[in-house]
């Protein structure tokens, strides 16, 4: 089934489809490791690396506060982080670079060997290849506004970390289980082994999938067995005993994590208390999406399509099975979680992975069907075309992303200035004695990646601190830098983007803790402006990412404001501005005590003035 010719080959795609991305990188742009990662960083991924780098070397306590210790600990994604973790510590930040080469030789791996069951060697090689590139594709044929197609950008699998980098690998190894022992044997040790590892994995790192590699290893119990489940359940119930003690010591550091975890931190991420009334909301909002034509009209025919591979036996009809039982599985999923959690966050996840397995499951119906009627074979040759044909518009995607950056002036300058100015802390200051203060979540990011020990503003996954001492850490900072109540609010209100409200500057430091739609909002409070109050409250109960403040929570933040006193208060050795910030001219630096050393298109550095420090600007 796997020769070693076949891993060769896919070890050279693997190198090819990873290099283009890094050998334009560093023919682009000239920076230090830690910045060049975080600018390549697939989407928002770079948020997680301060999570990795806290595992490595068991911080999770670090308020970056001098006048505060003692913090429960930051609760992380365990599953999801551990094996960048474990490079990070081995090879430094060339780990984050070394992980992705492998995710991609693991993906198209993993799908290999599952379509090798069915297909062979070539065309099991060239679907996975396919399958990876599916992003790219879309992007090439620019069809990624067409309605519910940009899923597939982002939920399927890219390199974004920790999610769907590490995470999505989880469950694509649960599907070639499913796989395995659907075409040899159900009942071993290593199968219900690995079944306990990637349950425990992928619950501390994507519950979402957890949810549905249950209900989907259930779905499939239950097509093996039919009205015999239970009885074979019984029958070998020391598979399931090894399987539940390989999922508990596989999940133990995860809960004891959270049992110690600060509970502001988790509220910031948008959990939230699942009452009846809640849970009859969300359940009667799936529900009437369930209803809605389009998804009754792909369900039926989807339906049908399974019957008639199964009645007549066609071709690998057992893939469409397996592939079905993903997507039936998805479907069900947020209907289980809401009806047997008490918590939830952000549901819309479960929208995403039944769209996405809803399109796999058409695309593997649609080969196969194609496989078996039309009898294609093609010969070695024709593989190859199109294995270089596929790998060429991967690269050429790559290529045309990064060139667009690289000519997009802006964004050119704000990576070249980012480097700039890290390279003057760099060289000014000790940076592990050294405190900042900045608004901008990469410079936070930044500062944690190299060790600078104090930040005066921490953004909402840096540090476990309570909702207080953030409030009392932003406040403070106004007042240094001598803005007013006035700025303050200005600062913080509520804003509308596009089709929902969300104020940038209430994501960085609170990000969900103010979500605010049908379901929910901060206390439960009705009480907004009038256009406010109308659009959040006929939004759709999964709109998660929608912030507004409540006009009592305004008020108790401007009492908190107009009693807060600067004390307690750090002086920071450095300030980093981003001149896009709508208070920026209302800033005052005392220029006594303060020199500028950066006055670019993007940023202003200050740094406090010392004998060793020559003010340039």
């Amino acid at each position: 089934m796997f020769k070693n010719k076949n891993a060769a080959t896919i070890l050279i795609i693997s190198t090819i489809l990873f290099s283009v991305k890094w050998i334009l990188s560093f023919y682009f742009f000239k920076e230090n490791l830690s910045n060049r990662i975080i600018f390549e960083s697939v989407a928002d991924g770079w948020y997680y690396y301060p999570y990795i780098k806290y595992l490595a070397f068991f911080e999770f306590n670090n308020s970056f506060d001098p006048f505060i210790d003692n913090l429960k600990i930051i609760p992380l994604p365990l599953g999801g982080i551990f094996v960048h973790s474990f490079f990070l510590k081995i090879f430094g930040y060339s780990a984050f670079i070394i992980i992705e080469f492998f995710a991609i030789f693991l993906f198209l791996l993993i799908f290999y060997k599952i379509f090798s069951y069915f297909f062979s060697e070539n065309e099991s090689i060239l679907l996975a290849l396919l399958l990876f590139s599916v992003p790219a594709i879309v992007a090439i044929l620019n069809i990624n506004n067409v309605p519910y197609i940009n899923l597939l950008l982002d939920n399927f699998y890219t390199l974004r970390v920790p999610r769907p980098i590490i995470s999505s690998l989880y469950l694509f190894t649960f599907l070639y289980l499913l796989v395995s022992m659907e075409k040899g044997e159900i009942f071993t040790n290593n199968k219900f082994i690995f079944f306990g590892i990637i349950f425990g994995f992928s619950l501390s790192s994507f519950y979402y999938f957890f949810v549905i590699e249950i209900i989907a290893f259930l779905f499939f119990l239950f097509y093996k067995f039919k009205f015999n489940f239970l009885k074979k359940v019984l029958e070998n119930y020391k598979y399931f005993l090894l399987l539940t003690i390989f999922f508990i010591v596989s999940i133990a550091p995860f809960f004891f994590n959270l049992y110690f975890h600060e509970k502001d931190f988790t509220e910031r991420l948008g959990v939230i208390l699942l009452d009846y009334e809640k849970k009859k909301i969300l359940l009667n909002h799936y529900l009437h999406g369930y209803l809605k034509i389009e998804f009754l009209l792909f369900f039926l025919i989807s339906c049908l399509i399974v019957y008639f591979a199964n009645i007549k036996k066609i071709l690998n009809y057992k893939l469409i099975n397996i592939f079905f039982i993903l997507f039936l599985s998805c479907v069900f999923s947020p209907l289980f979680f809401i009806l047997l959690s008490n918590k939830t966050a952000i549901l819309y996840h479960f929208n995403n992975a039944i769209f996405v397995w809803g399109f796999l499951f058409s695309v593997i119906c649609l080969i196969v069907i194609i496989k078996h009627f039309f009898k294609i074979e093609l010969n070695i040759y024709t593989y190859r075309i199109f294995i270089i044909l596929i790998t060429f518009l991967y690269c050429l995607n790559t290529y045309l992303e990064k060139d667009n950056k690289f000519n997009n002036q802006f964004a050119k300058d704000k990576r070249i200035e980012f480097q700039k100015i890290t390279k003057l802390i760099d060289d000014n200051l000790v940076v592990s004695e050294a405190s900042i203060m900045t608004f901008n979540n990469k410079l936070m990011v930044w500062a944690v990646l190299n060790d600078v020990k104090y930040l005066s503003l921490i953004n909402f996954v840096i540090a476990p601190k309570t909702d207080g001492m953030i409030e009392n850490d932003l406040i403070k900072s106004f007042k240094f830098l001598n803005l007013n109540i006035y700025d303050f609010n200005n600062f913080l209100k509520n804003k509308k983007e596009s089709w929902r409200y969300v104020n940038r500057n209430v994501a960085t430091f609170f990000l969900y803790k103010y979500q605010a739609n049908s379901l929910t909002t901060f206390n439960d409070s009705k009480n907004f402006d009038k256009e406010v109050a109308e659009h959040i409250f006929s939004s759709s109960p999964l709109y998660f990412q929608q912030i507004a403040i409540p006009n009592d929570e305004f008020v108790r933040l401007k009492k908190k404001f107009e009693n807060t006193k600067l004390q307690n208060f750090s002086e920071p050795d450095v300030i980093a501005l981003k001149k896009s910030m709508p208070v920026i001219n209302n800033i005052i630096i005392k220029k006594q005590d303060y020199c500028k050393l950066h006055d670019g298109n993007i940023y202003i550095l200050y740094v406090k003035k010392n004998p060793k420090i020559k003010c340039q600007l």
